[in-house]
């Protein structure tokens, strides 16, 4: 009986020290150990060493957006710079760009509009115009905003109401 319970404490203690390790996460290029910034889960985040307040603002930033096109876009995220997004590229890539959702301009608020990037300034300008107006079509966003922006987000944004 001393022996079985010797063997099971055993494996019990292997087990934990085994398993209870940091290990290799699925969603991996591999070669650096990189996570796929838009297919890895909050757990498997946790496990590589990134902030748990970090965890979740990217989280929230991908379901919003519907995906991370470039790990840059990360400083679009509240509480997240120029100094933290170069800390977080260590954990992160991107295999394929994602899809982006649709940009329903009449009814963003204002975070959502920085997870386009848009700039505190733009949104100040799209918030003072939609005090007066929806905005109906592209031609009245073109006079909105620049034409970068546009450009770049043309074929997502939407002017109906969900």
């Amino acid at each position: 009986m001393k022996k079985i319970l010797s063997i099971v404490i055993t494996f019990i203690l292997f087990s934990s020290l085994l398993f209870g390790a940091k290990y290799q996460i699925i969603f991996s290029d591999n070669s650096s150990g990189k996570l796929d910034i838009n297919k890895v889960t909050r757990e498997e985040m946790l496990r590589s060493g990134v902030a748990e307040s970090y965890v979740n603002k990217i989280i929230s930033f991908r379901d919003v957006k519907g995906g991370i096109e470039n790990i840059d876009e990360l400083k679009n995220v509240s509480g997240i710079g120029e100094k933290t997004c170069e800390k977080l590229k260590k954990y992160f890539f991107i295999e394929d760009v994602p899809e982006i959702k649709p940009l329903y301009i009449n009814k963003a608020d204002d975070k959502i509009l920085s997870y386009y990037g848009f700039d505190k300034k733009e949104i100040k300008i799209i918030r003072k115009f939609l005090e007066k107006n929806k905005i109906k079509n592209s031609v009245m966003l073109k006079n909105i905003i620049s034409k970068n922006k546009y450009e770049k987000y043309k074929d997502i944004i939407r002017y109906d109401v969900y």
